[in-house]
């Protein structure tokens, strides 16, 4: 049963991310909340079993960082301003995240199947 939750909210996950991208802006924007996702995927492993599913889930996650990787060259190039604003917003947001994140990267070091997928989906981000 939590399987099938977690299936159909990755799904309206990646249609929601996958719609709205009309700016570089939407695009980090879009590549965040993933990555976001992506940690709240690691806090419910718990065990072997619990990390094999995550891997599953951390896979398609990165499908999805791909994706819009290479969506974001085909979007308008935003202006030196917009780029300071973005640096801006994903600093402070990257304060939190890295904390968030780091409290579940053990768990990378315990479980290889975990940490073999979470490798291959931080090689799509651009």
């Amino acid at each position: 049963m939590w399987r099938n939750l977690m299936v159909a909210g990755m799904g309206l996950l990646l249609a929601a991310c996958g719609g709205g991208i009309d700016s570089y802006a939407d695009a980090v924007d879009a590549q965040a909340e993933i990555m976001e996702e992506m940690v709240s995927v690691l806090e419910g492993v718990t065990d072997e079993k619990s990390a094999d599913a995550a891997a599953d889930e951390i896979e398609a996650l990165g499908k999805r960082l791909m994706e819009i990787g290479a969506l974001m060259p085909e979007l308008p190039r935003p202006s030196m301003e917009e780029m300071e604003a973005i640096a801006q917003k994903q600093r402070e947001q990257g304060r939190e995240f890295q904390n968030k994140a780091a409290a579940q990267m053990m768990k990378l070091a315990e479980y290889p199947s975990l940490a073999n997928a979470w490798t291959r989906a931080m090689s799509n981000m651009r």
